[in-house]
């Protein structure tokens, strides 16, 4: 999920578990440890796209992470307490080691557990496997699941005598935020079973989260043919409304499919693609290959990104394979017309084709 979120879940995570024995500090420890796997996103800054999507979420991104970083993190936090504030110290006594320890191999823990319930792809296990796990319960971006750990936060900084209060309060927020991540992943699997319903030849139907909220999600139904694309909020008791995109194939398309960047591509998509092409001129195609996980109603239903090479009539590559995003649009209108998905009021039922 967004950086935001996840430092407001370390510093909740470190008020519910250690606020009693190390103080409001814990809350500033827990939310600085829990951004440290997103700096994983240097790759992209200094390697580009293709090095982000192979790097992020990756060895930072582990369960292996948290328990072996942590040591390292807590120890390094009680040595500059220590020194700081003395051996006999609350914080740099030697009974507190454990405590910043602990501290952080739970703050660090609490990064690859709440991403792999995006559609993004978490490597879990890396270095063991860079199989990328997913679970299609929550959009990147959910103010709702923020407001509550901020108000937990909040309060655990306002409170200064009540140790016991604050942690109650952070406690209560953990359990809330829990059961709405499982509350996402149940409407998920409920808006997947009525697409199953409406579809036939279906070969594989996945519903996706949508941004900012859990109501409304992106239904992707693949077959030999096509791929469509539908949006069902659980508010709305209305057969979903498809755009249908036909499938092609070509040697250009075999061209980039074959390049190395388009490997990475794949691996990154979780083998969610759809490949078009469009003619240039007389004697080039442009390729593109989009990643059909993530999209909003509209020009950018199919997917917000994607990779692209213009390929000549001998098959062969004009230029370098490149990425490229697709347009959103952020009109007044659009706004509406996603309102209106997320209540369930939108028109009635109809099938859109597209090429």
């Amino acid at each position: 999920m967004d950086t935001v979120t996840q430092m407001l879940l370390g510093a909740t995570v470190a008020q519910a578990g250690f606020r009693h024995r190390l103080g409001r500090r814990a809350l500033a420890v827990g939310a600085g440890i829990a951004l440290i796997p997103d700096l994983d996103v240097v790759v992209g800054w200094i390697g580009g796209p293709f090095a982000n999507w192979v790097h992020h979420r990756g060895l930072t991104h582990s369960i292996l992470f948290g328990p072996f970083a942590g040591l390292l993190f807590g120890w390094l936090i009680w040595r500059w307490q220590r020194r700081r504030h003395g051996s006999d110290s609350l914080w740099g006594g030697s009974d507190a080691l454990r405590a910043w320890i602990w501290l952080a191999i739970l703050a660090l823990m609490t990064h690859p557990v709440i991403d792999v319930f995006t559609s993004y792809g978490t490597q879990w296990l890396y270095p063991l496997t860079n199989v990328r796990f997913a679970i299609n319960a929550m959009p990147i971006i959910d103010p709702v699941y923020s407001l509550v750990l901020l108000i937990a936060v909040v309060a655990g900084v306002a409170i200064r005598k009540r140790a016991a209060l604050a942690q109650d309060i952070a406690g209560a927020a953990l359990i809330i935020v829990s059961a709405y991540t499982l509350g996402g992943w149940a409407i998920n699997e409920r808006v997947e079973a009525i697409a199953k319903a409406q579809v036939e030849g279906g070969i594989e139907v996945t519903a996706y989260p949508t941004l900012f909220q859990p109501l409304l999600r992106r239904v992707v139904v693949e077959t030999p043919d096509a791929v469509r694309v539908g949006f069902h909020s659980v508010l709305s008791a209305e057969k979903i409304r498809w755009e249908r995109f036909e499938r092609s194939t070509s040697p250009a398309i075999e061209a980039v499919a074959a390049t190395s960047e388009a490997k990475v591509f794949r691996w990154f998509s979780m083998e969610n693609l759809y490949w078009r092409e469009q003619p240039l001129d007389s004697q080039h195609t442009l390729v593109q290959a989009l990643d059909h996980r993530y999209g909003m109603p509209g020009v950018s239903s199919l997917g917000f990104w994607g990779i692209q090479a213009v390929v000549d009539r001998a098959g062969v590559l004009a230029g370098a394979v490149e990425t490229f995003q697709t347009p959103r649009d952020a009109s007044q209108a659009a706004w509406q017309d996603l309102w209106v998905r997320i209540v369930g009021t939108g028109p009635a039922d109809r099938t859109v084709s597209a090429d």
